[in-house]
């Protein structure tokens, strides 16, 4: 196992295993949010299991990211309150312009992640037993709130052409709904993954550098709670419901899912760290440096080219265009890469290019 205190080197702080997990999430998103609009069904069951990694590990080391801001650049609570509201104004501007749907009804990923910047911070300002309580509280509730709010199989999405009539309709309190607990991510559970991450962050990043997870306690820990999600997962699997396409298995995300995906996001982060930084590859650490770009793009691209095609891939040709995909979006990561050298100190290139 690796030592555990890590130093951090170079004048930047830079955590590189965390840069190829962002990375790896953003291929997974990548291939995940392609299949509704590309690939023949049946979707084969292992392609869904690692679909349904990508949203927790990208939404968990999104909350790690304000445990970094607290701890190595001190961030004030200002500054993830205008970061939040940048997020959710990106994702209201990507509903609108792109997918041209009501923003901010169906409680889509970026909704949830620029909400939870801001409590992030604040849910690092209490004591770690109550954090765990609040974390564990979430985990527990959340099947008990999808009973008394109901689960719909579909979420609330309304054209912008619609909007008049569905507000006549009285949408507000489907709406309500879809964001506590039964949109895309809701706060039930997925808040909680958020929070997660930033407790996680607590533990990683210390004033005397990065602490390892490559030990035999972390994997101890790690393997327990991947065996333990299996097992309930197993016990009381879900609906598993396929919204719109999108066939991710945790619609709803029950409990059991919840630790599997905690389980297995802390074996990658100790393999991870078992990796010598001069080996991991870099195409990984520049897409996940610019995660939130990425996701607007490929966004683009899905809905402007693809989804227009109609066209439905078998199995290898389906894996051989995303992998094109992917290739693209790195081209586009070493040219933000440039963008970020010439014009890194402006805000806006920051927000968009840095993470």
């Amino acid at each position: 196992m690796a030592p555990d205190i890590l130093p951090v080197s170079g004048r930047q702080f830079r955590d590189r295993p965390v840069d190829l997990l962002r990375g790896i999430a953003i291929v997974l998103m990548v291939g995940a949010n392609t299949i509704p609009y590309l690939l023949l069904p049946p979707v084969p069951f292992a392609i869904r299991v690692l679909s349904s990694l990508a949203a927790p590990l990208f939404i968990l080391l999104s909350g790690m990211m304000v445990a970094l801001s607290c701890t190595q650049k001190r961030r004030p609570f200002s500054y993830f309150l205008v970061r939040g509201g940048m997020v959710i104004l990106v994702a209201a501007l990507l509903e609108a312009l792109v997918w041209e749907i009501v923003p901010g009804v169906g409680m889509d990923v970026l909704f949830l992640i620029g909400l939870s910047l801001p409590l992030a911070y604040l849910f690092l300002l209490l004591p770690r037993p109550a954090r765990w309580g609040i974390l564990a509280a979430i985990l527990c509730l959340t099947p008990l709130v999808e009973f008394i709010v109901g689960y719909p199989k579909l979420p609330l999405q309304i054209p912008l052409t619609g909007f008049w009539e569905a507000a006549g309709a009285g949408f507000i309190p489907a709406a309500i709904g879809d964001w506590i607990v039964g949109g895309w991510f809701p706060v039930f559970p997925w808040l909680g993954v958020a929070l997660l991450g930033a407790e996680l962050g607590t533990v990683r990043w210390t004033r005397d550098g990065i602490r390892s997870f490559a030990t035999h306690r972390t994997a101890a820990v790690a393997l327990l709670t991947l065996c333990s999600g299996i097992l309930l997962w197993v016990l009381y699997p879900g609906q598993q419901l396929v919204r719109y396409g999108y066939i991710e298995l945790f619609y709803p995300p029950v409990p059991g899912f919840c630790l599997f995906a905690a389980g297995v996001i802390l074996c990658m982060f100790v393999i991870a760290d078992l990796v010598p930084p001069a080996r991991i590859p870099v195409p990984f650490t520049l897409m996940g440096g610019c995660s939130l770009a990425i996701y607007v793009l490929h966004s683009g691209v899905i809905a402007w080219v693809i989804a227009p095609l109609g066209l439905l891939l078998p199995l290898p040709a389906f894996l051989l265009s995303v992998s094109l995909f992917i290739f693209g979006m790195y081209a586009v990561a070493c040219l933000l890469r440039r963008i970020r050298g010439r014009a890194g100190r402006l805000f806006v290139v920051r927000f968009l290019c840095g993470g």
